[in-house]
């Protein structure tokens, strides 16, 4: 017979129906209609199954493979607030200082809290970090600098990242 759990209820996520593999035997089309509303358990010999709509798998699959990069970003920024070396693939951030960096690690929360609670569009968050990373290539390449300092030129400025990069490769070589 179905019945709620709040066991698991501080994750808001498990606070579903609850059916032993019986229910699900006999009455699967019941079953089916629960989950198609909201998770449902399937429970059998102590274990525990979810049942969930596909797209609510993507979604879940989609959300956690956003945090590995986005916590990957601000464990190397809190690197940096705190003196030391941001990991190679972070080196833009040696263009900011601890004020900017705090700034970028609030809009990164601010706008993952709302993609995780609200809108589940990841896109905004990923546009954050890519505006910040560009815009610290663009600062330690010292393009800009350079383009503000010289006389008016038609000619198209060169790419940052491929200074960048040269960049990290002389430095690299030395060490």
């Amino acid at each position: 017979m179905a019945s709620n759990t709040l066991r698991f209820n501080r994750f808001a996520l498990f606070a579903d129906e609850v059916y032993s593999s019986t229910d699900l035997n006999r009455r699967a089309s019941e079953v089916l209609d629960h989950a198609q509303k909201r998770p449902v358990t399937i429970s059998r010999n102590r274990e525990q199954f979810a049942l969930l709509r596909r797209e609510h798998v993507a979604e879940l699959i989609r959300t956690a493979d956003q945090f590995g990069p986005i916590l990957d970003l601000l464990g190397a920024a809190l690197s940096k607030v705190e003196g030391k070396e941001p990991p190679a693939p972070f080196t833009w951030l040696k263009a900011f200082d601890t004020d900017d960096l705090r700034k970028m690690i609030r809009e990164v929360i601010i706008a993952s809290a709302i993609a995780l609670r609200e809108t589940g569009d990841w896109e905004p968050v990923i546009a954050i970090i890519h505006e910040w990373e560009e815009s610290g290539i663009v600062a330690i390449s010292g393009i800009l600098e350079k383009a503000m300092s010289s006389p008016a030129d038609e000619s198209p400025l060169p790419d940052p990242r491929t200074i960048l990069d040269a960049e990290t490769a002389v430095g690299t070589a030395r060490e």
